[in-house]
Order: structure tokens, then C-alpha cells, then sequence
């Protein structure tokens, strides 16, 4: 998993890095896109190293706008148009006058269709990820008025294909409908609960994504007036889609990486040739916190690593002496069972969930979970119950807690947690 994650991470910045020589025109600033990436933008505080969602559809995503630079490209050498790409007009030959015009059409029209297919791709990986194809969507109304309305249709239109072929494999369509679209609204977005909740956790989110896209998002100011239109909106689009999930846990931010870096390249490249020295200092001020506040991460155990990367769950610092008891207190046909959540547990000890809801959102968004955890525990399911967080939490009613206090003993306490073994029928 973690191999995955950095090939993915790697493809990421090379792709991040194609796409800036596109559309900023520099070898030197493209170099200096993905140096941003790999290293500001890999930061820990913001869970880079981790194989999540927001990083596996970065991927699709970034290519998504690789494909529309080379629609943006192919247009402005076909025909006169407003460039975004400068210094890429180049005559066109004379051997196929008329064969020319066709395959000249056509590329553009496979341009954007690759650009809908892999817009559609990152938005089946995660939700979020549609700010590639939105931000070219954006750009073409915004710049081609109604000459736009036909290009974005097909891209639009080319992005509903793996969406809708999904939809149709999938075994029960409603039930795919809700795992993609209905769970969201019901539970994990910023259109449902409390909104100071949400205020809440954006505020305590916001100094870990201070610590690792602060240098990028300091140099991108520095460098927005230059940056191309497109960089600009994507950024846009990416920053409401990170925001749309609502919950904002820090690996949302990853997200960001990619625009952040392409406009903080700009950023450095404006800084060398004529910046003004209170954003040279700025910049300086925040490439030194960056490191201060990195450094000690890099050098610490992985206990203090994880304290510091998870504050707020203390269980992941006990999760390996945890799955260890497990290992040792259950046969590997024997199933346990967190409440409310612990899902790496179960992948460390190498047993299987009573369960099949491993996030303590699963429980509490989608109709019939609770149910499911109750009767588990009613029925003796899992031979080993680990109380990471109080059954209260989930169940204020007092029934799990009820049932865990029937049909199990308590064992023992490993960290945080509280372990408990079923009681002989």
C-alpha cells in the first residue's frame, strides 16, 4: 500500500510538472512544480504519505487537464482563436490539404473526450475530484462564450460514460447510487449537520494544512497575476471540492497539492526575476517554518509521529501493540469487532470485521448500521470486542452498551482501549 502510494504520488508530481511546462512555458518553472510537489506538497501534517482517495484521483485528474492543454494547443494551430498556450503556433504543412482539416478536427475531439474519460475516472475514485474537469469547463465558457457551449457538452458528456457503465455493472443500481451519491448528502458533506460543527472542524484542520501548504500558498500569491487563466480557476475548483466533503480531515488537502504547485512555481519563477522584497521575505519566512515545523516530524518515533499527525486519534498510536493482542487472544477464523471504528486494526491483526461498516461515519450515516453492530453484539459474532471510543458516542439510547455488558466480559485494556471477550453460551 504504501509502495502504491508513492508510485501514484510520483506519476502525480511528473504529470503536475507536464502539465506546468504546458501551460506556463518554462522548463525551469515546470523543474520547479514538481520539486514544490514532492517536497511541500508531500508534507506528513497533511497525510501525503498515506494511499487515499484524494491522491489516487489527483492522478486521472491532473492528466484530465493534460488532455484539455493539448485540445487548448491543437486549437489555436488549426485555427485563429485566443492562445493560451503562447509561442505554440507553428504553420501547418501543405501535402494533404484536404486530409488535414479532418485528422486536425478529430484530435481535437479525442482531446476532449480523454479529458471527460479521465474527469469521470477521478470522480468514481473520489467524489471530490471533479475540479480538473469543472476548471475546464469554467475556462471555455468563460473565454469562448457561446462557441464554448460545444466542447464543454462533449467533455461533460465524455465524463458521464465511465460513470454511467459503472452504474450499470453494478449488481443493485440503487444501492450503487447511494454509495456514490446518497451517502454523501446524508452524512459526509457540507450540505448536511451543524454548520458551526463544520466551522469546528475546518478551524482545527486548518494548522496542519497551514504547516504543509503554507510555503505553496504564499508563493502562489506571489505569482497569481501571472499564472495562466486556467491554473487560476483550477485552483478554484479544487478548493471547493476539498470543502465540499465537509468532515475536513486533513488528507482533503492533498487535493490542493497539484494547482498549489503549479501556481507557487510561477510564484518562484516571479520572485527571481522582479519581486519586491516583502514577498522575497514572506516567502523566505515561510520556506523556514516549513522546515522548522517538518524536520522534528522526520527525526521522531513513529509514537510522536503519530501524535503529531493525529491528535485527535489517540487509538492509532496504540493500534500495533492492539493488533498484536489480537493476533495472540483469537484464531485467524475468529472475527472481532471495534466500536466505534478502527479500520487499520483488522488489516494489522489479519482478522475479519464482525461488520462490514469500518468508520464510525458508516455507523452513523447509513440506515440500518446501528442495527448491524447490535446485532452482532447480540448474537456473539465477534469473538473479541475493542471499545476504542464510547458506545454512548454512536448509541446515546444505551442499548450497545447494554448488549456488550450481556454478552461479553471485560478482559483487559491495551492503550486506549478496552477489550472484551464473549461470554461461553
Amino acid at each position: 500500500m504504501r509502495a502504491a502510494a508513492a508510485v501514484i504520488a510520483a506519476l502525480v508530481v511528473a504529470a503536475t510538472m507536464l502539465l506546468t511546462l504546458r501551460l506556463a512555458r518554462g522548463r525551469i518553472t515546470a523543474v520547479t512544480a514538481g520539486l514544490l510537489a514532492a517536497t511541500a506538497g508531500g508534507s506528513p501534517f497533511i497525510e501525503s504519505f498515506t494511499l487515499s482517495g484524494e491522491l489516487l484521483a489527483s492522478l486521472p485528474a491532473v492528466l484530465s487537464l493534460l488532455c484539455f492543454t493539448g485540445y487548448l494547443g491543437r486549437r489555436d494551430r488549426s485555427g485563429p482563436s485566443n492562445s493560451l498556450l503562447r509561442g505554440s503556433t507553428r504553420p501547418q504543412g501543405r501535402r494533404w490539404p484536404l486530409v488535414q482539416p479532418f485528422f486536425a478536427s478529430n484530435r481535437l475531439l479525442l482531446s476532449l473526450v480523454g479529458a471527460g474519460l479521465l474527469t469521470g475516472i477521478a470522480v468514481l475514485i473520489k467524489q471530490s475530484a471533479f475540479d480538473a474537469g469543472l476548471a475546464a469547463v469554467v475556462y471555455l465558457l468563460w473565454c469562448e462564450r457561446r462557441r464554448g457551449l460545444a466542447p464543454a457538452g462533449v467533455l461533460v458528456a465524455a465524463a458521464l460514460v465511465p460513470i454511467v457503465i459503472a452504474a450499470a455493472s453494478a449488481a443493485r443500481l440503487s444501492a450503487w447510487l447511494y454509495a456514490v451519491v446518497g451517502y454523501r448528502f446524508n452524512g459526509d458533506s457540507l450540505l448536511n449537520g451543524s454548520l458551526t460543527g463544520r466551522a469546528h472542524q475546518f478551524w482545527v484542520t486548518l494548522p496542519a494544512a497551514g504547516k504543509a501548504l503554507g510555503l505553496l500558498a504564499v508563493l502562489a500569491a506571489v505569482g497569481w497575476r501571472r499564472s495562466p487563466l486556467l491554473a487560476r480557476i483550477w485552483l478554484g475548483a479544487a478548493i471547493l471540492g476539498a470543502i465540499g466533503g465537509g468532515n475536513f480531515h486533513t488528507h482533503y488537502y492533498v487535493q490542493l497539492v497539484p494547482p498549489l504547485s503549479l501556481l507557487a512555481a510561477v510564484g518562484v519563477r516571479t520572485l527571481w526575476l522582479s519581486a519586491p522584497r516583502p514577498a522575497i521575505a514572506a516567502a523566505g519566512a515561510a520556506a523556514a517554518a516549513t522546515l522548522a515545523l517538518t524536520i522534528p516530524v522526520a527525526w521522531a518515533t513513529p509514537n510522536e509521529q503519530a501524535k503529531t499527525i493525529w491528535p485527535a486519534d489517540p487509538h492509532l498510536v496504540h493500534d500495533a501493540a492492539l493488533a498484536r493482542y489480537v493476533r495472540a487472544h483469537t484464531r485467524p477464523r475468529e472475527k472481532v469487532l471495534a466500536v466505534w471504528a478502527d479500520a487499520d486494526l483488522y488489516y494489522l491483526a489479519d482478522r475479519r470485521p464482525a461488520v462490514r461498516y469500518l468508520w464510525s461515519r458508516n455507523v452513523a450515516s447509513i440506515p440500518g448500521a446501528l442495527e448491524a453492530v447490535r446485532h452482532a453484539l447480540a448474537t456473539r459474532r465477534a469473538q473479541l470486542v475493542l471499545v476504542v471510543q464510547p458506545p454512548a458516542k454512536l448509541d446515546p439510547s444505551g442499548r450497545t452498551a447494554a448488549l456488550l455488558r450481556h454478552g461479553y466480559r471485560r478482559v483487559g485494556r491495551v492503550g486506549d482501549a478496552t477489550v472484551y471477550r464473549a461470554r461461553t453460551p
